[in-house]
């Protein structure tokens, strides 16, 4: 199966990082100060999408009251006050080193800030499974398609010979745009309704996806 790609991109929140909790408690904070009615985790994963401001909008923010941009700062403080706090998925470390031992090449497209990306890859000791880390300038997640056509670009990569392993709609709409496989895996961001919808493949866990891959 392997042969069949020539590189593995990995989303980062919520597909090797478990934290879809972490930004939904962060977000209920933000609720509370306005006196506005917290999500449930049924809610949040319902209307997460990207651009994430879109996700501000169907939470009910008004952005005459606020701006979008401060709003996306005061949760992003929120977010790093507390991002020890959130782990990598249990089989996330295997599943990197299963591919590394098979000769994988492996990136991270994220929609997470570069420099804050390769710092906490580099704190969780993960930085010598990937070729190379592909996050955005800033902290708004208007979404990764730009970055992924970069980082096909700057690697040489036919779309056709890479595979997109995310948690969310979004991973799927990325790849279809740059001709790119993805698989999807629930228990992120976003429920198994919602990525089923988009007809890639669903996998139950990242060591499913690598045993299917390595196969």
């Amino acid at each position: 199966m392997t042969a069949k790609f020539a590189h593995i991109f990995w989303d980062w929140n919520g597909t090797l990082l478990d934290d879809a909790w972490l930004c939904r408690d962060v977000m209920n904070g933000m609720l509370r100060a306005r006196n506005m009615p917290e999500m449930s985790e049924t809610r949040y994963m319902e209307i997460f999408d990207f651009p994430v401001v879109r996700y501000y909008e169907r939470i009910g923010f008004d952005f005459a009251v606020e701006s979008f941009e401060v709003l996306g700062m005061t949760f992003i403080h929120g977010y790093e006050a507390r991002r020890a706090e959130a782990q990598l998925h249990p089989d996330s470390r295997q599943s990197l080193q299963r591919l590394a031992a098979a000769g994988m090449p492996q990136s991270i497209l994220s929609a997470y800030q570069h420099d804050t990306l390769v710092r906490l890859v580099t704190e969780w000791g993960l930085r010598d499974f990937f070729h190379d880390l592909h996050g955005q300038d800033d902290h708004y997640a208007a979404g990764k398609l730009p970055q992924g056509q970069r980082a096909l670009e700057r690697l040489g990569i036919d779309p056709a010979t890479a595979l997109l392993i995310g948690d969310t709609a979004h991973d799927a709409e990325v790849a279809q745009a740059l001709g790119m496989t993805c698989w999807l895996i629930p228990g992120g961001n976003q429920p198994p309704s919602r990525l089923q919808a988009t007809g890639c493949p669903l996998f139950p866990s990242r060591s499913a996806a690598i045993d299917h891959l390595l196969g």
